[in-house]
């Protein structure tokens, strides 16, 4: 599968590091939800599933806890970083796969977790819900599901008034923004990514909706106090939304 390549341009912005195709970053600063993920890739015998894994900031932690990983990116460049990262010791204890959801196929019931980070807000509602199906097919029975995605509490506050307005009336993916240089938080003169073509902002409510149709067990959904980025100035605590749910035995 082909994808936009680019070089990562000059960024102003400590902890979140460009994406090779240039709508999105990583964050270098690990947030609760992966750092319980990487905790059980390194305790169980069971294979974990990073989706969307970018420069593989939590496959490398996992992969350095004793886990063994399969991590999944839309870009080769990124795996293939990844994949230069890794020890040598740890190599063989890594699998990558190119894919996109909703489209990648895996191997159903194979993995003890799966954690899916900032990826989810990037696709539309029908392909949220297709993605967290296909998760749920590919956990093993009593499997754990990390998601972590943007909210419009952080860097899209321009979006907080319309996303709770179409939420209290109802809508089911009120989040959805099209036209993002209306929300864009950069000056053009600060950006050093381009920015998808949409986002699909997430609550702790909407994706528990999702995980639940899918048929998952929720044990935790919260927002995620990402106090940690710098220079984006005014934050609250609801940066980022959390799910730990479970694929029921």
């Amino acid at each position: 599968m082909a994808t936009s390549k680019k070089s990562a341009r000059k960024w102003s912005k400590p902890g979140m590091e460009p994406t090779l195709n240039g709508t999105g970053f990583m964050f270098s600063v690990l947030d609760e939800f992966a750092t319980d993920f990487i905790k059980f890739a390194g305790e169980g015998p069971d294979e974990v599933l990073d989706l969307g894994c970018a420069f593989g900031i939590a496959s490398l932690g996992a992969l350095e806890a004793g886990g063994r990983v399969t991590a999944c990116d839309l870009d080769q460049g990124h795996l293939d970083i990844l994949t230069g990262k890794t020890p040598e010791a740890q190599r063989a204890r890594l699998h990558t796969v190119q894919g996109k959801l909703p489209y990648v196929d895996l191997p159903e019931a194979s993995y003890g977790a799966i954690l899916c980070s900032r990826v989810l807000h990037f696709l539309d509602g029908s392909a949220i819900d297709a993605s967290v199906r296909k998760m749920f097919s590919w956990l093993k029975p009593g499997g754990r599901l990390y998601l972590v995605a943007d909210t419009p509490y952080g860097i899209w506050r321009k979006m907080i008034p319309i996303f709770e307005t179409k939420k209290a009336s109802g809508e089911r993916w009120p989040g959805l923004m099209i036209g993002l240089e209306n929300y864009l938080p950069y000056a053009p003169t600060d950006r050093s990514i381009d920015g998808p073509p949409f986002m699909n902002l997430l609550d702790p409510d909407l994706l528990s909706r999702t995980c639940t149709e899918a048929g998952f067990t929720i044990e935790r959904a919260a927002f995620i106090d990402r106090s940690d980025f710098t220079g984006l100035g005014r934050l609250d605590g609801r940066e980022n939304v959390g799910v730990l749910a479970f694929k029921p035995q």
